[in-house]
């Protein structure tokens, strides 16, 4: 089993969005900050080679939205999910399994492109696209908090093409890769676990997004249910060092994984490469 990672945007923003109530002067010891308040992000994504499997998780924003959009998401380095692929050795048609952790548009925006022409165009028309069955119904029918963050376009076209699997349990949907299902940030937010000859990894999507959020009480503004993110998260962190699954995160510019550590101040990271 092979694990690569692709960037397809790298994005900035406001750092009260990522840390919540924990104030600068805490959080900026560990992620570094402009003057602006804004930080960098990356939205990393990740090919996963199996002996008979190409999975693709996550496709970050795409380019359906307009300017306007995206003058907001401050996007410094873009590089489209077709040619990241590419960049990495492989066809977007060979991609026989797409992972989205949930549907909110940087997670989901880059299945599903528009041409010149203004036609939709699936980047890879040959994969299974793998959700949870929470939070698909969560984007078709949005809460308010959300809303601004689901956009019908980015999955109506794959859903048309019966290229759609729901998942309504932790379970392993493709041989070395299980997911777990977590709603503190999102209903149905699905992490998949991908297991390794070497370690597991979790991919950690928003569940947690860099390795400052490895302290439990870190938690992201934008969480739905923050007390429910907490607590979901502390369960998992003695889980991980129990069994030495290691995380990758998607969000995270300075760090692509780390190992979770106990320690006297609680739990840490120790910053890995994906191996």
């Amino acid at each position: 089993m092979k694990i690569i990672p692709i960037i397809t945007e790298v994005w900035k923003i406001d750092a009260g969005v990522a840390f919540g109530v924990i104030p600068r002067s805490i959080w900026s010891r560990f992620y570094p900050v402009g003057e602006d308040n804004l930080i960098p992000l990356s939205n990393r994504c990740l090919l996963v080679e199996t002996s008979n499997r190409l999975v693709l998780i996550e496709t970050g924003f795409g380019n359906k939205r307009d300017e306007k959009y995206y003058q907001y998401k401050y996007i410094s380095e873009r590089t489209s999910l077709a040619q990241a692929i590419q960049n990495a050795g492989y066809k977007p048609g060979s991609v026989t399994d797409v992972i989205f952790t949930h549907l909110h548009d940087d997670h989901c925006g880059g299945a599903v492109n528009r041409s010149q022409s203004g036609e939709s165009e699936i980047v890879c028309p040959n994969a299974k696209h793998w959700v949870s069955k929470k939070q698909w119904e969560s984007a078709m029918k949005p809460n308010k908090r959300e809303a601004a963050a689901y956009f019908a376009e980015n999955m109506l076209p794959l859903h048309e093409k019966g290229l759609m699997c729901f998942v309504e349990k932790e379970e392993e949907i493709i041989p070395g890769i299980s997911v777990l299902l977590r709603d503190g940030h999102t209903s149905g937010q699905m992490l998949p676990l991908i297991n390794t000859p070497a370690r597991k990894w979790l991919y950690a999507a928003d569940f947690i997004p860099s390795i400052s959020h490895i302290s439990p009480v870190w938690v992201a503004s934008v969480d739905v249910m923050p007390i429910l993110a907490l607590e979901e998260k502390e369960i998992f962190l003695h889980k991980a060092t129990e069994e030495n699954i290691g995380l990758i995160f998607e969000h995270d510019y300075h760090h692509e994984a780390a190992t979770v550590v106990k320690n006297i101040k609680g739990f840490e990271g120790v910053p890995e490469k994906i191996t």
